[in-house]
């Protein structure tokens, strides 16, 4: 939370919807069901004014925008700064929260932000905040064993990759609100497709998605999943490419020799296997 402030404020600590988060995360008893009751509570107080119906009749307000965005910001900067063993509460928090529907009493419509996205059924702005967070600038360095590793940077994408990991995996299904699958394909693609040597701070993000969301990441592969409307979109998984990556991964284990990444490297590899066993199993008469 320290760093939390430091980056953005003790002024955003006004905000309710901050202070709900903050309280999940830091206190041990505190459940994601209590917080998401807080959470649906701090937008009771009836907005100051309100925008015309859109096209569709729903009543998109102000503070429903407001109270989206100030949701989703400080849940994705708490979870970049929160290790991914330490990220249950969140996940949980998102999940029966992404069940839970808000109704405007005066239409009897949902109420939508962002686009018309329904709160909180569709999770408006989750998804364009981690779009917007998603990027970061691979650069080979190599970086001294006696440093500490990985460094402040690396260490809150690696933290934000496994929210988004472990959020696909919590997913009911293919395509749902919590799916963020398209980025466990980029990540594959930036650590083993690239014409230019791997670089170790990728390898270690794709494995974090076969680490936290491979029977997720096979289950893409096996679906034939594609992304957009050209047939030529690169955006696609399939069976060639799970082979490119496993083989992607067995060579990162011979060229990176860090331990940590090693390790990751490893059990990235067995929940492949573990995933495909759990397939084969299932198909078993």
């Amino acid at each position: 939370m320290e760093a939390f402030l430091e980056e953005f404020g003790s002024e955003l600590l006004e905000r309710l919807e901050v202070q709900v988060l903050a309280e999940l995360l830091q206190k041990p008893d505190a459940s994601p069901t209590a917080a998401v009751q807080r959470l649906l509570q701090t937008r009771e107080t009836p907005p100051q004014e309100k925008e015309p119906l859109d096209s569709s009749g729903n009543n998109n307000t102000s503070n429903a925008g407001n109270h989206a965005w100030f949701t989703m910001f400080p849940l994705v900067e708490l979870a970049s700064l929160t290790p991914a063993a330490q990220q249950a509460k969140l996940i949980e928090f998102v999940a029966q929260l992404q069940k839970t529907p808000v109704i405007d009493p005066v239409t009897g419509r949902p109420l939508t932000a962002a686009e018309d996205l329904k709160l909180w059924t569709d999770l408006p702005y989750l998804r364009i905040y981690l779009a917007d967070r998603s990027g970061f600038r691979y650069v080979k360095k190599d970086y001294p064993e006696a440093e500490e590793y990985p460094p402040a940077e690396v260490r809150e994408w690696e933290n934000r990759t496994a929210f988004m990991a472990q959020l696909t995996a919590a997913a009911d299904a293919l395509g749902h609100p919590m799916d963020f699958s398209l980025y466990g394909l980029y990540a594959c693609r930036s650590a083993f497709e690239e014409e230019d040597e791997p670089v170790e701070e990728a390898v270690r993000a794709a494995c974090i998605w076969f680490l936290y969301a491979g029977a997720r990441m096979w289950e893409n592969c096996q679906a034939r999943r594609r992304f957009g409307d050209n047939p030529e979109d690169p955006r696609y998984f399939d069976l060639p490419r799970w082979r490119r990556w496993e083989e992607g991964l067995q060579a990162a284990r011979r060229e990176f020799r860090r331990q940590s990444t090693q390790e990751l490297i490893q059990t990235a590899l067995t929940e492949l296997e573990r995933a495909q066993q759990r397939d084969m199993l299932r198909r078993l008469p």
